[in-house]
């Protein structure tokens, strides 16, 4: 658990408090500021402060260090009221958007940061695309109203479990189809018209209750959580009067794992406490939780420019008990994952996963190791001692 800044709110009661009293000002503000062109955006992310407090209060003392000191990410900000509203209270703040589909390509937040004096990083990045966010890692995300937007969900809500500890979703869910058949114990989402929805080309997939909770389940997140608030009869994919949304707290998977990963050999001492090189063969020693069975895996890695001078690509496999399970082969710098399915667990649950990297890459002179490729190390916590980010399912 982060250490919590004095000044920040110790309970959730308090935090709504201060929230409440920053909406104020907001509200001040905007009617007293002009967005050029544009106007300001209509809805108010402070307007659900009651319901995401609510949902951070059972948990607060363990999600409170990472809004508190951050990095925050406000995903899908509008005009910015949450992002803004934890730059107030201290935190490191990227608020994120896109030009092209924010209502007032991002001027509102960018008049808002100015006339409040804070301290916060503004974004413009189109999650539709092959997108890379401004930090590798996040204490804490908003993602409130944006995932019925994207087109991929999936890809989105998996990246973002690689980089953010805690997020609060929300998302419009329903009940049953346009026509009324029942979805909602199904796992399974609506694919809208261009305009069936609100005359917007932008709304994509509306999940059922059930749909959601496993895709955030498969995207890499444990729902700690969740409040649905709106029509909790007969929602609807598509009819303003049958709107309802589900907000749910979630923990990502990844970062607060609860299996245990120690590198066996083939690792060199950390750099920069950001990344490790392992040789051109190394091990680990995975140990799932219990009771569990995992059927795949998954190591993020880098391929760094050096390691594919003289060659066309570099290829990296990996085999249990000496049968192969996965291999992922570069051609480029990049950073990729070394995906597997694993043939089962012995009596002891320890799974041991041995790599082979195929480079002939040699450092500079004085270097003496046989450098394979690097690993990214996760965010420093007490909650994971060696920080290699891997992950089963």
């Amino acid at each position: 658990m982060s250490e919590v800044h004095p000044s920040f709110p110790k309970h959730a009661d308090e935090l709504l408090e201060e929230g409440v009293r920053f909406r104020s000002e907001l509200q001040a503000l905007r009617r007293r500021l002009i967005v050029p062109d544009y106007g300001w955006y209509p809805y108010e992310s402070l307007s659900a402060l009651e319901t995401l407090t609510r949902l951070l209060a059972p948990l607060f003392p363990d999600v409170a260090g990472a809004l508190a000191s951050g990095p925050v990410a406000d995903i899908g900000c509008g005009d910015g009221d949450l992002g803004l509203l934890c730059a107030h209270l201290g935190a490191q703040v990227d608020a994120i958007d896109h030009l092209e589909s924010n209502f007032n390509q991002m001027r509102g937040v960018a008049v808002l940061r100015e006339a409040l004096d804070l301290t916060l990083s503004v974004h413009d990045i189109d999650l539709d695309g092959s997108f890379r966010l401004p930090r590798s890692d996040y204490g804490f995300a908003f993602f409130l109203g944006t995932l019925y937007h994207l087109k991929n969900p999936y890809y989105v809500l998996e990246a973002l479990a690689s980089r953010a500890d805690w997020c609060i979703l929300s998302t419009r869910i329903a009940r049953v189809t346009p026509r009324h058949l029942p979805i909602e114990e199904e796992p399974v989402a609506y694919l809208l018209g261009a305009r069936e929805a609100n005359n917007d080309p932008t709304n994509f997939w509306i999940f059922s209750a059930a749909g959601l909770l496993r895709l955030l389940d498969r995207a890499g997140w444990t729902v700690l959580g969740q409040e649905r608030v709106g029509d909790s009869m007969v929602s609807d994919p598509c009819h303003p009067e049958a709107d309802e949304r589900m907000f749910v707290l979630l923990r990502s998977k990844p970062r607060f794992p609860d299996l245990l990963v120690r590198p066996l050999y083939g690792w060199f001492e950390p750099e920069h406490n950001a990344w490790r090189w392992t040789a051109k063969q190394f091990g680990l020693e995975v140990v799932p939780p219990a009771g569990v069975t995992p059927s795949e895996f998954a190591l993020r890695i880098d391929i760094p420019a050096p390691v594919l001078e003289g060659t066309n690509q570099v290829r990296v496999s990996c085999s249990v008990e000496g049968d192969p399970v996965g291999a992922v082969t570069s051609k480029r710098p990049e950073t990729v994952e070394l995906r597997g399915r694993l043939p089962g667990r012995g009596a002891s649950g320890v799974i041991r996963l041995d790599f082979r990297v195929e480079s002939s890459y040699s450092p500079q002179a004085g270097d003496a190791r046989d450098l394979g490729v690097i690993v990214p190390l996760l965010k420093e916590s007490p909650r994971d001692r060696y920080r290699i980010p891997f992950r089963i399912s």
